[in-house]
Parts: structure tokens; sequence; C-alpha cells
């Protein structure tokens, strides 16, 4: 209903649903929607009283506690209780359809006030529904209460078909709904039961509303050039740049192009650095302003921002929006998106299920959620933020449907690209793992671009080999703090004349094995990259090193591959530290490329750089901050200087400048 102001959503709540968290913080969205610009929902609380094997919290409570706490959510409710007597059906009928019409008329109330000028919150109405758990079921099976029972939620007569018993229970209960008044004699529904049935696009299947892809539009997207780090003037690897920053400031230019847009976020939409959005709309919010207004600038009774500190409620927002045919994005930290893995794998199992076997579902937009504060730099925060398995989640779908894509870009300019094509793409989750730190580009916007088309790309300008066959080892990337960690490796390695075939991994599900993903890059095109199992490969990665033997397990040359990544080990701590702790720093990678080409032959240089890895944590101890040759390095090519001073704030990775 966000966006449309002519629609009221009826939202059916059960008593044991009503106890998750999900839901549970629902009840506060009435005060992040706009009763002028946006439509209204109508919850209806269904208190029937059970679980699966146990009474619900709502239905024990008096109606004067549910009372107090719903006018505490902000809403006025309106008690319904039937099936506990004897009262006829059509009486029971008639006194909701007075009820609805009672509520109905509140809703017309308060949209008049708000098109009239009037804004402050409403108080909108709702209904709580008691009804018997098993309404119309056999009142008792086997001298057993069901009906009004939590028994009424299992299989109450799982015998049937052996049982004389149950089975004569059962066809007195399908008798009571009076089959012979429904179907013809020759099985047929009657017409007149059908008569009252919507038609057309006032089917709920066929409802725009509903089936949102009806009239979905492509994003007006504006130049990605227009945010492009000059890399082609300044070299591979210059500056330091957040490519979340990027990535949000691109991605205010799409809030600014496009009416049908939204940005969600649970506290986090400036700390994910997507902040330029505010240059173009406002927070909305509803809940009341401060006396101060330097606290509130950011809040306004209408916005395309929409923060609430609850990630349920933004991947529930989020996906209510695609679904009835607009677009947006999510930011959460990388470690918080695990809170909604359910909702994410259910999203994604409903759009497996329209791509396999619903074709009259027309296609929506991708649901894209930028995972920026990830694992390698928590520096402030710690091990408690430091997870980067959602990616193992995505993988566990099916790859028949391609319902899922996982980016990592390596800098801001690979995110822009990664942008532009999220904000193009339908029927998909796109994940993308992001840094909002400070870091070099090491591409060009049209060399993103073309790695993207594949998934993968040589970086020839890394490469110290003339062609795969003259490298002694290949070095591979997949995520931004790997990928300058094994660039800065590939720096040691070639001051000793060690050959590196350098390949960066934006796509992750393009190397997966071809006989999980038919969209994979070929076996074939796979050797050309990685090559066969007599060159040794090194393969840096963002999340855990399983990951990618799960995803390789049949590639040619797989059992050549050694994969550095994430080790669950981590602190609060410095950003070397954080990668000597889980042996993602280029000193031990360049380290682990010496012991793959010639352990022996390199033996001293080996051991150099383990002493060093020890002496760097040691001045990090002793000072509070990393070693200058960790600090200070950049690729070789790239410009030296940068355009001014790193503000602490950026440095420390603040979250709210």
């Amino acid at each position: 209903m966000l966006d449309n102001p002519s629609l009221l959503a009826v939202a059916v709540v059960g008593d044991g649903e009503a106890e998750t968290a999900a839901l549970a913080t629902s009840w506060q969205s009435n005060k992040l929607v706009n009763p002028k610009t946006d439509g209204i929902v109508l919850p209806i609380l269904h208190l029937n009283g059970y679980k699966i094997a146990n009474p619900t919290i709502l239905a024990r409570i008096s109606d004067e506690e549910l009372t107090k706490f719903f006018e505490g959510m902000g809403y006025k409710p309106h008690f319904f209780m039937a099936g506990f007597d004897n009262e006829p059906h059509m009486s029971i009928h008639a006194r909701f359809a007075t009820l609805l019409e009672e509520v109905f008329n509140e809703i017309c109330d308060i949209k008049t006030k708000a098109e009239t000028g009037v804004e402050t919150r409403p108080v909108y109405p709702m209904i709580i529904f008691r009804t018997p758990k098993g309404w119309t079921c056999p009142k008792h099976i086997d001298g057993k209460k069901t009906e009004d029972s939590w028994r009424a939620h299992q299989v109450p007569l799982a015998s049937a078909k052996d049982t004389h018993e149950h089975f004569r229970v059962l066809r007195a209960w399908l008798r009571s709904y009076m089959p012979e008044e429904l179907f013809t004699p020759e099985g047929q529904v009657r017409p007149e039961v059908t008569a009252f049935m919507p038609k057309g696009d006032l089917r709920i299947g066929a409802n725009p509303n509903a089936n949102g892809g009806k009239v979905r539009q492509p994003l007006t997207l504006p130049d990605i050039h227009a945010h492009e780090v000059p890399v082609a003037e300044k070299g591979h690897g210059w500056g330091s740049t957040e490519a979340a920053r990027v990535f949000g400031a691109y991605t205010a230019d799409v809030l600014a192009a496009n009416d049908d847009f939204r940005i969600f976020g649970p506290d986090e939409t400036a700390s994910n650095r997507l902040q330029d959005a505010y240059k173009v709309t406002k927070k909305q919010w509803e809940a009341g302003y401060h006396a101060d207004a330097d606290n509130d600038d950011l809040l306004a009774t209408s916005g395309k921002v929409i923060e609430q500190l609850s990630e349920h409620q933004c991947e529930g927002f989020l996906e209510a929006y695609l679904l009835t045919g607009r677009h947006g994005v999510w930011s959460t930290y990388e470690s918080f998106v695990h809170v909604v893995d359910s909702m994410v794998n259910q999203h994604c199992k409903w759009l497996e299920a329209t791509v396999r076997e619903i074709p009259w579902r027309e296609p929506i937009a991708g649901l894209n959620i930028l995972l920026s504060s990830h694992v390698w730099r928590q520096d402030h925060n710690g091990f408690s933020h430091q997870d980067p398995g959602f990616i193992d989640l995505l993988l566990n779908k099916a790859n028949d449907t391609h319902v899922v894509n996982a980016y990592y870009p390596c800098d801001a300019n690979m995110a822009l690209a990664v942008a532009e094509r999220c904000y193009q793409s339908t029927n998909c989750v796109n994940a993308i793992f992001c840094g909002k730190q400070p870091a070099p580009t090491f591409v060009t916007v049209d060399e993103a671009k073309a790695e993207l088309e594949e998934g993968l790309a040589v970086w020839d300008w890394a490469c110290t080999a003339d062609s795969l066959e003259d490298a002694d080892l290949v070095i591979a990337s997949c995520g931004d703090v790997p990928t300058m960690e094994a660039l800065a490796a590939t720096d040691l390695l070639r001051k000793l004349g060690v050959k590196v075939w350098f390949v960066n991994v934006v796509d992750l599900l393009k190397i997966q094995s071809v006989a999980d993903n038919d969209q994979a890059i070929s076996d074939e095109r796979f050797v050309e990259f990685f090559g066969d199992e007599n060159k040794p490969v090194l393969f840096c990665f963002h999340a855990y090193e399983g990951t990618i033997h799960r995803i390789l397990w049949d590639r040619p040359g797989v059992k050549s591959f050694r994969v550095h990544g994430y080790e669950e080990k981590g602190s609060t701590t410095t950003p070397y530290d954080m990668l000597r702790l889980n042996n993602m720093d280029r000193w031990e990678l360049a380290s682990d490329a010496l012991r793959l080409v010639d352990a022996d032959k390199f033996a001293d240089q080996i051991q150099t750089w383990e002493d060093f890895r020890e002496e760097a944590f040691r001045f990090a101890v002793d000072e509070g901050y990393d070693h200058p040759d960790f600090t200070n390095w950049v690729w070789p090519d790239a410009a030296a200087a940068t355009d001014g001073e790193l503000s602490a704030t950026q440095m420390t990775a603040g979250d709210n400048e």
C-alpha cells in the first residue's frame, strides 16, 4: 500500500503468527506510512486460541488487556466473536458485515481528514476476531475434544481409511457442508456457487495489486559513468573511495528519476553509505517530532526512505513493494541479514514456484540486498558482527530457476556496474556484498561492465605472466578486501620474479559447477581462466573457504585449488589483524603462493614474511594502528596521492557521516 493511496489491504493475522518477531514488530508500521500518500492496512487478528499444541498468548488475555495493548500500538480494536454457540451462520455473516461497514467508514474518515491537510497520525481501526479452533470440525473424536482445542491443529482423523469409526466421523463431517448444494450430481460446481466470484482483473490472482508484474515498468536508469572513479586517468588501484557510498550516490539518482523506487534500512541507511538519498528525499515518519528540529531534520511525513530497526520489516516492506509492481533496495550489515534468512528463503521458494509452474504471473523486480559493514572491516564492532555465511543460504536454491545472484564487487566502479544490472533484474534475489570502507579502485566502469558480462575476468594489468601457460600460478580473488590483499601479494611476488596469472570473480555463481548451474561458464572456459591440474591456484574468497570447495566440486583442476577465506576468527581489532587472524593478509597469501610454487626454494623468504606478520601484529598492539607497510601500499601503476585526507570518522568506519 506504499504509494498507493486508494488501496485498502486487509491483513489476517493468526494468533500463533502474532507471537513471532516479524509480526510483533509489524504493528509499528502504522508510524511509517502516510494516510494521504499511502493506502491503509486493516489488521484482522484471528484469535482461535491455540498453536500446534499450546494456547496462544493473545487469546488467553482479557479483552481489556488486548484493548490497552493495541491502543498503545496506535489502533482502535473492534471485537467480534462467533462459533461458540448455535448462532446461524447467516446471522454471523450479517453481524460481521455490519462491523465491516463501521470499520470502513472509520477508514474513509481517516482518508478524508488526511486529504484535507490533517497531519496528525490517525488511530487506525483493527478487528479482533475470536472463533473456536477448528470451527465446524467434529466437536469430539475418540471421546476427546477437537473443536476449540489444540487437537484441531493436528490430523484429528489420521486413521479414517483404516478405522470404520473414523471413517464414519469423516463422512458425517463432510456431509455437514451440504455438498449436494455445492455440486451437481455429475460433480461439477453449481453456477450459483461461483456467480458471486469476481471476474477479470478483480480476481485476486489477476488483480495488479496481487500480480504486480502486470503494472511493473522498467526503471529509468541514469548513466553509471557519471559516478565513475577516474581509474583510466589515475591508474589501476588509485585513490581511496567507499564503494558503498558510490553505490549510494548512483542509487540516489535512480531514486530521483523514478517515483516507484524506495530504499529501506534498519537504521543503517547512512551507516551503509546510502545517505545521498537524503539529497532528493527524506525518511518517511509518522511517529511524532522532537522539539529540537536538528534531531529530526531528515524526517518527513512523506519520503522515499523508510528505516525501522527490524530486518524483518525491511525485507517485508521491500518484498511487498516488489510484489505490487515497484522497485527498491534495502541495506543491512552482512552479519545481521541472517535475521531474515527464512523470509528470503521463502521469497526464493515463491519465485522458484512462479518460474516453474505459474506462467500467468508476470515477472516482478529483483529483491536487492546491499550487504555492507561486512566481515573484513568490523574494526570497532568485532566478532559479533563477523559472519559472511548468507551466501550459503543462497546456494541452497535450485539453480534451474536462477532466482538467486551473488555479487562481490571488487571496488566502487564494479559496484556501479552491479547496481545497474540489479536494478534491471526480475524474478530474483540479488545479494550485493559491498564494502563501505575507503579503498582503492582497480577497474574502470567499462572494464567492470565487461567483466560482469561473463562474471569474471583476467586482469591483464595485474598479471606478471605473459600468459596462463607461462605463469607459475594463478591467483584469483572474489570480494573487495580479498582482492586488495591478493593484488598486494601479487606485487610482493612480482619483486621475486614469480609469474602470476590474475583472475577476479564478481558473479560467484558463474564459476559454479556446470552440473549444478547451466548458466555458469563452461568447463572449457573455466580452464582458460584457471588452468588444469598442473597449475596451482590460490583463491582468495570473501566468505567461508568451504563455499568455494562446494561450488567447484567437479570443475577441471579443482584439486589444484588452495582456498583462503574467513576462518571464523575475529575480534575488535585492526584491519590488518583481522586479515592475519584468518590468514588472508598479503604476506600469508604470498607465502602460501611460494609454497605452491616451490616451498624449498623460497623457504627463507617464506620465513621472512612470517616473521614480519608477527612484527606487524606487535606494531598494531603497541601503537593502536596498523603498520605503514600495510596502510601505505598502492598498486605500482596507481597515483600515490589521494585527493585529500580522510576524516577520522571515515577511517574508523563511522556510521553517521
